[in-house]
């Protein structure tokens, strides 16, 4: 059994609002076992002077895409070994950002996670979609016109992040499939987007309420549940009629659907980076102006939106959405785009406490408590105060343990016990 101790350090404790100082924290194997503001003796751990600076849970991103290579989800062109290598770079930036876990949003699979679970790459933990769930034409129906079928003969999506479905057996057959496959939660697409396709136009809403009904039952059915990328009004009541759990965007809708999303209890998983990351290579990627201004009156009425969710008490978890290499690179912006929407201790709350609850853990991810996973970062700064501690990782990440194991320690050299 390995032991760390960590001593010193000034804690983000869930219920404070406030840094609480000089705690100690004590790590057996992959679990905090102990959290006291009292000194203690453990003969047998390695000690980590936090030297008092912050130590804090991993973030969590609870929507993210690790199988692109650029912007565009349309990545059937790719060769395999491609996109394998960009999904194996993209979870190391990850977590040497500070983020601990991920829930991906489509494209990754059993492959990954089994990669990942046997050492061969490194990244955080990984709650993966495996292919989300989209109806011919849907929004990650990603053909043009012209393309009936893919370079195999196939019926698909022309990206390796979605599926084709169609009618309640299908749907049901492809949640099933997924599931089969590992997928930790379902992923579909109940609206169009805001970028794809082209037109720019979000459809109002995507599948029959009881095609969405059957993705429900099937995730039910294995202890889990539906995320829904879902721009629209109408598009949203439907899930949340259905029983979706995770409305992803939700830029357009009204305030009452908002209330309703508290009603129902749904989370709401607003997404900025991404959008803003679109407008500001719009020049290079040679978006049209007309997708640009959609994306500029989305991040308007996402924050109007965001809004209605604090003043309903909706669950607002932490999300980023960004594909490719080059975007994953401002995935801690996501925390720039908040700042003046939310208190910064608010937001840390959601891409920690807020998200582990999304993700059904509760109490084990998220937090630093007695018998939640060792998924710890150590940072220069007061996060609670100042978001621009998190966003500096070079400079301010010196510390960083996931599920037990140290990926980086830039504090100085840690010693046994005597």
């Amino acid at each position: 059994m390995t032991q760390t101790l960590f001593t010193n350090a000034n804690l983000v404790l869930d219920g404070f609002a406030d840094l609480q100082p000089s705690f100690n924290v004590l790590v057996k194997d992959n679990r905090i076992v102990s959290v006291s503001a009292e000194p203690f003796s453990a003969p047998e751990a390695t000690v980590v002077d936090a030297g008092g600076r912050t130590l804090m849970p991993g973030l969590i991103d609870a929507h993210a895409h690790i199988t692109g290579l650029s912007l565009t989800p349309k990545n059937i062109a790719y060769p395999a070994a491609e996109i394998a290598i960009a999904s194996a770079n993209y979870l190391r930036n990850c977590l040497m950002d500070g983020y601990t876990t991920i829930r991906e949003a489509g494209g990754a699979d059993h492959a990954t996670a089994r990669l990942l679970a046997e050492g061969h790459i490194v990244g955080p933990r990984l709650f993966y979609s495996g292919k989300a769930l989209t109806q011919t034409g849907g929004g990650a129906d990603f053909r043009t016109p012209d393309e009936a079928i893919d370079p195999c003969g196939h019926i698909g999506p022309f990206s390796n992040m979605s599926v084709i479905a169609d009618g309640t057996a299908e749907v049901r057959k492809a949640a099933r499939e997924e599931l089969r496959k590992g997928a930790t939660q379902i992923k579909l697409f109940a609206s169009g987007g805001v970028v794809f396709p082209a037109e720019g136009h979000a459809t109002r809403y995507e599948f029959s309420v009881e095609e969405l009904e059957a993705v429900v039952e099937e995730a039910t059915a294995r202890d889990t549940y539906v995320m829904a990328h879902v721009y629209t009004d109408e598009g949203v009541r439907r899930c949340l009629k259905a029983g979706v759990r995770s409305i992803e965007h939700a830029n357009f809708v009204t305030e009452d659907t908002v209330a309703m999303m508290a009603d129902y209890h749904a989370f709401y998983v607003p997404t900025f980076i991404s959008l803003v990351q679109r407008v500001e290579s719009a020049a290079e990627t040679h978006l049209p102006p007309t997708i640009v201004d959609t994306l500029q009156r989305t991040i308007a009425r996402g924050r109007q939106v965001y809004g209605w969710a604090r003043k309903h008490k909706v669950p607002v978890g932490f999300g980023t959405d960004l594909w490719g290499p080059e975007a994953q690179k401002a995935q801690l912006r996501e925390f720039e785009m908040r700042q003046d929407l939310d208190p910064p201790a608010d937001i840390l709350h959601s891409a920690t406490v807020t998200n582990a609850e999304l993700l059904m853990e509760k109490g084990t991810l998220g937090v630093i408590a007695e018998g939640a996973y060792a998924d710890l970062l150590i940072v220069d700064g007061n996060p609670l105060q100042d978001l621009g501690v998190l966003m500096n990782p070079q400079k301010n990440l010196k510390f960083i343990m996931k599920d037990g194991v140290v990926y980086k320690n830039e504090l100085t050299a840690t010693t046994h016990e005597p």
